[in-house]
């Protein structure tokens, strides 16, 4: 009867035991520790193993403490590193850590199994020990993935194209993933951190995460237009993935002017009409519509086209264009210059300059002949009278 009769007292008191640990404060705690984020762990036969340690001080003055591995499994070595170098010693000052690692290194020949480790931190007043287990066995595959929630992209050729891919580190180690690309020829794909801007090749992932990167891709003007398949990949030493990715690029008009036989010069008198010839010409990979003509001349000159407007220029055709150009009455010999502009549907705009050069009218030159002759006649007259005087 004793029996039951305590273990119902005990279970009565068990909701007023939990409610005064839930009222205590956090910060209340008062110690030195030893701890690890994995004090058991799988790692591979014959592979040294670095685990991460803290020693860590809560509200006592600071402490110093001697380190040492005083159990280990049979034939492994043991070292206690700090800053990368061993350390027999830490001195951890009030409420802060110490960071530090136990460096295990196996035997050859270690076979499968459970193998014990003690790590001790110890000072005058302070015992504090930290039991940590490694298995040899079965350790989680190594495995990569990658991911994007947007594999298709289509725009025309001069579309900045990214696409935001996920990398997963599916394995029981940290690593660092190289990254690469294999696409079309011609074709440059560079990595960046996502919402990054320098360009990486690889990138460490620690085991279990994941980290977003960006694939940007550039591309010649002339590609043509078709979809194109591209290949991402993540490597380590231990695995590999692949992503297929596509790109459709979409036609896109691209204007050019030029004159006839590729000459950008041409000749006007003052005052008269003069005609130009420029060849208007579709380098892109779709027709171009609804193009107009424009020029811009000196002050007081005058221009025309035909025609001045076309309605549809396919891929790779010429069309040419009479330009009549009349500079003004008052434009004195030399050389001026006419800018022709091709605009067309969706901002599509090319302009390419003209040097016109003004020669002097031959019906002025024909007039200063005549004058010249004129006043020669009269000299000559006047000497032959007077001249006998």
């Amino acid at each position: 009867m004793l029996r039951p009769l305590i273990a119902v007292i005990c279970l009565a008191m068990l909701p007023a035991i939990a409610a005064g640990a839930a009222d205590q404060p956090a910060g209340t705690i008062t110690g030195l520790f030893v701890t690890t984020k994995y004090p058991a762990m799988t790692i591979r036969a014959g592979e040294t193993t670095t685990i991460d340690l803290a020693v860590r001080n809560f509200k006592l003055p600071p402490q110093q403490l001697q380190l040492s591995v005083p159990q280990a499994a049979s034939g492994w070595k043991t070292s206690i590193l700090g800053g990368g170098q061993p350390v027999a010693a830490v001195e951890v000052t009030p409420d802060s850590d110490e960071r530090l690692q136990l460096r295990l290194e196996p035997p050859a020949g270690i076979g499968k199994g459970d193998y014990q480790f003690i790590v001790q931190a110890k000072n005058a007043q302070h015992d504090l020990k930290l039991a940590i287990t490694l298995m040899i066995g079965d350790e989680v595959p190594a495995k990569l993935k990658l991911t994007t929630n947007f594999p298709a992209l289509r725009g025309t050729a001069t579309t900045s194209f990214k696409y935001r891919v996920t990398v997963t580190n599916d394995s029981g180690r940290d690593a660092t993933v190289n990254l690469s690309a294999d696409s079309p020829r011609n074709f440059q794909v560079g990595f960046t951190e996502a919402y990054g801007s320098q360009q990486i090749t690889s990138i460490p992932i620690e085991a279990g995460k994941s980290k977003d990167v960006e694939a940007s891709l550039t591309i010649p003007r002339d590609a043509p237009a078709a979809d194109h398949k591209l290949m991402l990949r993540a490597k380590t030493e231990a695995a590999s993935a692949d992503l297929p990715v596509s790109l459709t690029i979409v036609g896109q008009p691209r204007l050019a002017l030029s004159g006839e036989g590729g000459r950008l010069s041409g000749e006007a008198y003052s005052g008269q009409s003069s005609q130009l010839t420029v060849v208007l010409r579709n380098d892109g990979s779709e027709a171009a519509r609804d193009i107009e003509l424009t020029a811009t001349t000196p002050e007081g000159w005058k221009s025309s086209f035909d025609p001045k407007q076309v309605a549809q220029l396919a891929s790779g055709a010429t069309q040419d264009v009479k330009v009549t150009l009349t500079p003004s009455e008052k434009a004195i010999a030399g050389d001026y210059q006419t800018t022709i502009r091709a605009s067309g549907g969706t901002g599509l705009s090319e302009s390419a300059n003209f040097r016109i050069t003004v020669l002097t009218s031959t019906l002025w030159g024909a007039v200063a002949i005549g004058i010249i002759a004129i006043s020669l006649l009269v000299v000559v007259f006047a000497v032959a009278r007077f001249g006998r005087r």
